[in-house]
């Protein structure tokens, strides 16, 4: 396959992965209408649907082998970037609007380079410094909103745990990132759904189980089904091959479309609404992502040769 064949494959599998993501928190609303399916219940099955979806993926390739002293390191990033973030993430919308949700899910990238300048000691540039501010006046103007309207116009707890899930994510980024080269992308979401799978069930089955499932509504059901495939398994195999075509900055870039998608989708369905503050947050938290993601590609590079860096001093000392 040509260069350029392969480039416009990954420009489409980025768009249709973030139009997957952008949906899901709407989905997520639909999924929980009428109160038969809550935030814990749904972010139980999101996991172990998609840790089921992803071990009957693997059964078809060839096995690969994880090294022993990887396991706990998959463990953590599977408590981060799976069960942490997509257990606050769920439960977050239940509360706050799919716009709110989707807003703040495109803050990984400050958290990112906040992570990275405490513990790695990466410099942060004017510029960046600037982003950062700008993204978190926007995060603060939504969620003040929030706290004034209430209602489908957002709630200040769902932002709180929309934006601790994106804290999770990027810790899941800065301190395993070196675990994302060394295994394919199946095996790594075989392992990391299934650890997280393997610590929320046993917690979460009984309140699952408990669910009043004869009165759940078609359209509820259809929002689950949503969630489990097409927001957690089909949006995360399109993102690896979106990250196996293009660079991790263009992949980026793609995440602004998940509040048009969400805020769309939101307002069409009658579970969002749609207020001139949360559009001038929309657009502060969009400026202040920009600013960081689009650093100078020398900028780019000094922080993934730091990380490597400090990922090979971590391995050396295990």
């Amino acid at each position: 396959m040509s260069a350029e064949r392969q480039a416009l494959g990954g420009h489409l599998a980025a768009l249709a992965s973030m139009l997957c993501f952008g949906l899901m928190s709407p989905m997520c609303k639909v999924a929980m209408q009428g109160g038969v399916l809550d935030g814990l219940r749904l972010a139980t099955m999101r996991v172990s649907g998609a840790a089921l979806l992803f071990g009957v993926l693997a059964l078809g390739r060839p096995r690969e082998r994880v090294a022993l002293r990887d396991l706990p390191k998959l463990f953590l990033m599977s408590l981060c970037g799976m069960s942490i973030n997509q257990f606050c993430y769920v439960c977050g919308v239940s509360y706050t609007s799919p716009t709110n949700g989707c807003v703040v899910a495109t803050s990984t990238p400050i958290f990112t380079l906040l992570l990275a300048a405490i513990f790695l000691h990466f410099r942060v540039t004017r510029r960046r410094a600037l982003g950062m501010g700008l993204a978190a006046l926007g995060a603060l103007v939504l969620i003040l909103g929030s706290c004034r309207t209430g209602g489908l116009s957002g709630d200040p707890r769902g932002d709180a745990l929309c934006l601790l899930a994106q804290f999770a994510a990027a810790c899941y980024f800065v301190f395993f990132s070196e675990l994302l080269h060394r295994y394919s992308p199946i095996t790594m979401m075989k392992w990391l759904f299934g650890f997280s799978a393997a610590l929320m069930l046993p917690c979460m089955l009984p309140h699952l189980l408990a669910a009043p499932w004869g009165e759940l509504s078609m359209s509820a059901g259809a929002g689950a089904a949503y969630v489990v495939v097409g927001g957690s398994f089909v949006s995360y195999l399109l993102l690896m091959m979106a990250q196996q075509r293009l660079d991790a900055p263009t992949v980026a870039t793609y995440n602004y479309v998940q509040p048009v998608v969400a805020a769309s989708v939101g307002v069409g369905l009658g579970v969002d609404v749609l207020t001139g503050q949360k559009v001038f947050a929309v657009l502060l938290i969009g400026a202040g992502v920009w600013m960081v993601t689009h650093a100078r590609a020398s900028g780019r590079r000094r922080l993934l040769r730091l990380l490597r860096r400090w990922h090979r001093r971590i391995a050396g000392s295990d």
